[in-house]
């Protein structure tokens, strides 16, 4: 490739790069549509880089992430085999790498292999990332075994590490939720449920547009007779971008604000 064409398709993929964040940008404000079309446009303009052969480990991660968010699995994955072949990569690289191909194994029905797969990740260093994602995966780890321990002892440090990180709260209070429904004992049920309530109040306050909190939390609210306090925060829905690896999907949120009324 020559040094023209190495300078168009570094400048095609950042120009991808840069509508990604324009898109990213007007999703936080609520302008859903406005940011599908640009999300629409910056993989565009990915795939148009990518095939320039523009292989900038940035531009591929970024690439490769928006591709899962927009459901494009296996050409997500592929992009990201493809990178895991690449000389060169530093640590950094890889280790974005290994948590975003986790992200495909999980939501590809994969759990085990995903949790093995950020655990090499995470063998290098921990960070809030790290803690909220896996978190997660133990989270699902639990509801598929019924064993909460090994859920709750991970969390917990993640607690430890950032207890005002909105994911992890959020995780912490699925996980109680999860408990309260498998606790026999009525009054712990009701003591780990009120933990899970508060756990989903806090994420909320600390990040209002959380997709998840705000279905969980809704949904608690409805169960506990609040109607209007879940009505309050499912008015929000249509200002939310759902990705596809988001656990909570449109016809969820759909179905619960018909039954809240």
């Amino acid at each position: 490739m020559g040094l023209f064409d190495t300078a168009k398709a570094a400048y095609t993929g950042n120009r991808a790069y840069r509508t990604h964040v324009d898109a990213n940008k007007l999703t936080g404000e609520g302008k859903t549509a406005q940011a599908k079309e640009k999300y629409q446009a910056a993989l565009k303009l990915y795939d148009e880089a990518e095939r320039m052969g523009n292989r900038a480990p940035n531009i591929m991660q970024a690439y490769t992430l928006l591709l899962l968010r927009e459901g494009e699995f296996e050409r997500s994955r592929e992009l990201m085999e493809a990178m895991s072949r690449q000389k060169g990569l530093s640590e950094a690289d890889w280790f974005q790498l290994r948590v975003q191909y986790s992200i495909y194994l999980w939501v590809t029905g994969q759990l085990d292999r995903a949790m093995e797969t950020i655990g090499r990740a995470a063998a290098k260093g921990m960070n809030g990332s790290v803690y909220g994602t896996l978190g997660m995966y133990w989270v699902d780890k639990a509801r598929q075994t019924g064993e909460f321990g090994p859920a709750l002892d991970f969390n917990r440090q993640a607690m430890d590490y950032d207890d005002e990180d909105a994911a992890v709260l959020d995780n912490m209070g699925q996980l109680y939720e999860l408990m309260s429904e498998a606790e026999a004992d009525g009054g712990k049920a009701a003591e780990y449920r009120a933990q899970a309530l508060d756990y989903y109040k806090k994420a909320h306050a600390r990040k209002p547009r959380q997709i998840t909190t705000i279905y969980y939390l809704a949904r608690m609210l409805h169960q506990d007779g609040d109607d209007a306090g879940a009505r309050k925060l499912l008015a929000t829905r249509d200002t939310l971008y759902i990705s596809a690896i988001c656990p909570v999907t449109g016809e969820m949120m759909e179905a619960l604000a018909k039954e809240v009324g």
